[in-house]
């Protein structure tokens, strides 16, 4: 069940590393014995960030932990920026983004804020052949 929360702000603005100012918007929602927050990107791209975060205790640990997790992934870039490719040389042997699908509902992850295809993906596994690879599903918080 959607809850709101008395003194939690309903948008908050946070920077990225460019500078540029990133609105998320929180829904808190009660599940009984699991508390939940769920921050959304505010944007009109074609896809957004999004995270979230539960806690057993009190719903107020949730804005926390989510702030946190923002201020985090909006200050890492995992691909360099190249005008001519949707994801450029990789920053580190690793990457992270959110699970999501586009306007079609076609599965992408969204990483540095912006849409990668499956076959963006694909691409890029693609010239790491022989390499091992991990696949981890997280709220964030780890």
């Amino acid at each position: 069940m959607e809850m709101r929360m008395k003194g939690v702000p309903e948008f908050e603005d946070f920077q990225d590393c460019r500078g540029m100012q990133v609105r998320f918007r929180y829904v808190f929602h009660d599940g009984g014995t699991v508390y939940a927050c769920r921050a959304y990107e505010e944007t009109d791209d074609e896809v957004s960030r999004e995270f979230c975060v539960y806690d057993h205790l009190n719903p107020a640990n949730n804005l926390y932990k989510i702030r946190e997790i923002i201020r985090r992934e909006l200050n890492t870039r995992y691909f360099s920026d190249v005008e001519y490719e949707a994801f450029g040389e990789m920053n580190f042997d690793y990457f992270k983004g959110n699970i999501s699908s586009d306007k079609e509902g076609e599965t992408c992850i969204v990483v540095d804020g912006k849409k990668m295809s499956m076959n963006d993906l694909e691409n890029l596994l693609s010239i790491h052949v022989g390499f091992e690879i991990r696949i981890s599903i997280s709220d964030g918080s780890t």
